[in-house]
């Protein structure tokens, strides 16, 4: 449902912003646009400028996992203004603009998000995740890869459980359950269980 050329694959794999530019502006010029190149240029464009300091490099897809897992964990008397906040950041995911590219600009955009997740999932890997004990103890193996998965659920199913924003971030939703299932060999079988346990 998402294949994607050989070109565009290792544009999705790669993380790192310079190399995904340099990437991009190839396969433009020298691949058959699909439809969704002003899509993804647009995407480039959001993710990783910030409009009050243009020459500052950021992620600002990647902070909305934080900010996903953050706004779930938040307990307010006022949950409409939550859902606000969730919503907004479906716009800055750039929900809302993939329509009008049909299916190119849907594929476009799950690829994007897997990235980001692929960059979150990786920055799991450090020492620092997780640390215990005011920070003075690192996590276990296996503390990181529950807590990963909790992370994971927590980004998607959970907040838009929560907030009853379901069918907003389904895109997103799915991108992080295949994104998170690439993680171990047991990661799509952990997530299920977690979800079956919160959802009964």
């Amino acid at each position: 449902m998402y294949e994607q050329s050989a070109g565009w694959n290792e544009y999705y794999r790669e993380l790192e912003p310079k190399r995904r530019k340099e990437l991009f502006e190839k396969l433009i010029s020298e691949d058959e646009d699909d439809g969704a190149n002003e899509f993804r240029k647009r995407l480039f464009e959001t993710r990783y400028t910030d409009p009050k300091n243009p020459g500052q490099e950021v992620d600002r897809f990647l902070w909305q996992c934080v900010n996903f897992i953050f706004l779930f964990k938040t307990m307010r008397i006022f949950v409409k203004s939550t859902k606000k906040e969730v919503l907004k950041a479906a716009k800055e995911l750039c929900i809302e603009d993939a329509a009008p590219f049909g299916d190119a600009g849907t594929k476009a955009l799950y690829w994007e998000f897997r990235n980001t997740l692929k960059r979150y999932f990786m920055t799991c890997e450090s020492s620092s995740y997780r640390r215990k004990m005011f920070g003075l103890m690192s996590a276990s193996d296996e503390e990181k890869t529950w807590q990963k998965c909790l992370d994971a659920w927590q980004m998607s199913r959970g907040v838009s459980l929560k907030f009853g924003v379901s069918e907003e971030l389904a895109l997103w939703n799915e991108a992080v359950r295949d994104e998170y299932s690439c993680q171990d060999p047991e990661a799509l079988a952990r997530y299920e269980s977690y979800d079956r346990e919160q959802t009964v």
